[in-house]
């Protein structure tokens, strides 16, 4: 059987399976949190560590059904944000256990030990949102 080199067939987008709201992008969001195994209190400690007021429930809001009584629309420019969020603590940390390893010191980081430079560099500012 003659298996296709796939890096020499042409790329095609798949099908737009849904209308995309720039308002109400936590279709994204649940998906992007059930790869990288996100738990709202990993966001909010993210977005603490770069000085952004949330709380546990708005958090909490962005992950649930949009039938659900505490669902809560989250923006492109809110997504966005959350995930650089979430990469530059994970950058921090990756250079405290870098230099934890460099001194032969042992013990776990924690997020809200991290501090974040925000926004991270090359990166302009996000517009907020309400």
């Amino acid at each position: 059987m003659d298996v296709p080199n796939l890096s020499r067939l042409p790329y095609r987008r798949p099908p737009l399976v849904r209308a995309t709201d720039p308002q109400r992008m936590n279709w994204l969001w649940r998906l992007v949190c059930e790869l990288a195994e996100l738990r709202p209190t990993d966001v909010v400690e993210a977005l603490h560590a770069a000085q952004i007021p949330v709380d546990l429930a708005r958090a909490r809001s962005w992950v649930v059904s949009d039938r659900d009584d505490n669902f809560f629309p989250l923006s492109i420019a809110e997504l966005e944000r959350n995930l650089r969020a979430l990469l530059a603590v994970r950058e921090v940390m990756r250079e405290n256990e870098a230099l934890l390893a460099a001194t032969g010191a042992t013990g776990a980081i924690s997020v809200a030990a991290a501090e974040v430079s925000w926004p991270p560099p090359g990166m302009g500012a996000v517009p907020e949102t309400a």
